[in-house]
């Protein structure tokens, strides 16, 4: 089998990247991610300007792309917007080596730290992160971009979300 490798995602990836995304979202409790959201995925326009800005990466070998990572520059920051692992390649090191590449790109900007929301209590979310350095803020510390990010994931019924930052000092 052929080395994984992070590599720039292009538009042809666009729709295999929505297909992560499903089926990513599937694994979720309707508690936590609402039908509604289950279903939806990237905007093609999201994407685009994720990769004109050489913000989107895909986790790719001889049989095609397995995973994703999608950033925003805001600010002195690098936030993770969106990450998603095919479930039957999931726990291969696919999510860590994404998250690798984005600060080794955040460093080379001159970035001070990642962040990101994710969800406080399932295991793939927050203490995953936490293993790869990431610490929680609390919201009222947060910079208001990512202030107003948790706002938006509330109004879209995403409970029990958490910001997390990771210095990159």
């Amino acid at each position: 089998m052929e080395r994984m490798r992070i590599r720039p995602a292009t538009p042809e990836d666009f729709v295999r990247l929505a297909a992560i995304e499903r089926a990513a979202a599937a694994r979720f409790d309707p508690q936590d991610l609402p039908p509604a959201l289950s279903a939806d995925t990237l905007p093609t326009e999201e994407l685009s300007a994720a990769c004109a800005a050489g913000l989107l990466w895909a986790a790719a070998d001889a049989d095609g792309v397995h995973g994703f990572l999608l950033a925003r520059r805001h600010d002195d920051s690098l936030h993770l917007q969106e990450m998603d692992v095919c479930p039957s390649r999931q726990g291969q090191g696919l999510g860590s080596a994404l998250i690798a590449h984005a600060e080794a790109v955040a460093r080379g900007l001159g970035l001070r730290r990642l962040m990101l929301t994710t969800f406080e209590h399932l295991a793939w979310n927050a203490p995953f992160y936490q293993g790869r350095g990431f610490r929680t803020i609390a919201a009222a510390d947060c910079p208001p971009w990512l202030r107003a990010v948790l706002r938006a994931e509330a109004e879209h019924g995403l409970r029990r979300r958490v910001a997390m930052f990771k210095p990159l000092a």
